[in-house]
């Protein structure tokens, strides 16, 4: 469960290695995987030529997806799954990834809960 303040890994190439949590939407006190999140880029990933240009600056305010989360689900038929980290994946205010792809595994779950295109960008689902 992700709560205001809590640093989390950004799994998408959108530029941004670590964000914080801000407020979390709907007026929840706590996120699951699939709530949207308002984060600070806090850490940037380095850039490796100059044509690369960046799309977020440091300190800037994005929205976020939780696609992971430390915290150990139950589906209805038994089985559990947890993952190593709390990760996110940056959306636009239009809710569109900012990302052209995403590098982890993410749940097949997340289809279900209005976030198919995530799922489509992702290496792989479980």
């Amino acid at each position: 469960m992700i709560q205001a303040q809590t640093i989390l890994k950004v799994v998408d190439n959108s530029g941004a290695k670590l964000v914080k949590c801000i407020k979390i939407k709907k007026g929840k006190s706590s996120a699951g995987i699939g709530d949207i999140l308002l984060v600070s880029v806090k850490v940037l990933r380095p850039r490796y030529g100059r044509r690369v240009r960046l799309k977020m600056n440091k300190s800037e305010v994005h929205q976020g997806v939780v696609v992971q989360t430390r915290k150990l689900h139950r589906a209805k038929s038994g089985v559990g799954s947890s993952f190593g980290c709390n990760s996110v994946a940056l959306i636009s205010l239009q809710e569109k990834p900012l990302g052209t792809r995403i590098a982890a595994t993410i749940p097949t779950r997340l289809r279900g809960l209005k976030w198919a295109k995530l799922v489509a960008m992702a290496r792989k689902t479980v």
